[in-house]
């Protein structure tokens, strides 16, 4: 059972190409192990094709179906249509189903939510990525070679784990116990200048 009616949402931003989608590959299991069920958000800025040409299902949503639900013994998928214009992470939380403890958005960086930052070692993240939000930490991910994804440590995404679990542990703690003063983390306003080191612990990943 979800621990809160409205899963927390944090973002992880950075740059196409440095690493964000396998970093979340990597650490998805990772939560899971600990129980939590996660949901996952991608912003695809250039558009994207739902379904295979030529399944069944491709054929009547290209048809004129304005939504099409596809089910199988184990997994249920949806494809919509929407009225053309730039995506908002609004929407595509609400098109995610009941039941999750967390939500991971990758991209969306200008939204104001808590987020990690995440950029290649000996490189400086970029100043929106740590405007947009208030930032849990930067995520450094070692250089690979051309054309090669950068690949997290095992120590890194057992970090990232662990700390997501305690934030969730604390805000779960906070909705059972309303009256204690402590309330669950909650998006705040872009922050107007650079985190200190102290203000956004970094995560390195040996390279």
């Amino acid at each position: 059972m979800a621990r809160f009616r409205r899963p927390p949402v944090i973002g992880f931003a950075g740059d196409s190409g440095v690493g964000k989608t396998t970093l979340l590959e990597r650490l998805l299991p990772a939560l899971r192990a600990r129980g939590l069920a996660v949901g996952v958000v991608k912003h695809a800025s250039h558009g994207f094709e739902a379904d295979r040409r030529g399944k069944d299902s491709e054929r009547l949503y290209r048809s004129g179906g304005q939504a099409v639900a596809v089910i199988g013994p184990d997994q249920i998928a949806c494809f919509r249509r929407r009225e053309p214009g730039p995506p908002t992470l609004a929407e595509a939380l609400a098109a995610l189903p009941p039941g999750l403890d967390l939500v991971l958005v990758e991209g969306f960086a200008a939204e104001p939510i808590p987020r990690f930052v995440v950029h290649r070692a000996g490189e400086r993240p970029r100043r929106d990525h740590l405007e947009g939000g208030p930032v849990l930490g930067r995520v450094e991910l070692p250089r690979t070679a051309p054309g090669g994804p950068p690949e997290p440590s095992e120590a890194l995404v057992a970090s990232l784990a662990a700390a997501l679990s305690g934030r969730l542990d604390a805000a779960g703690r906070a909705a059972a116990h309303p009256g204690s003063g402590v309330r669950p983390p909650e998006p705040g306003p872009p922050s107007p200048r650079l985190p200190t080191p102290e203000e956004a612990t970094p995560w390195t990943s040996p390279s």
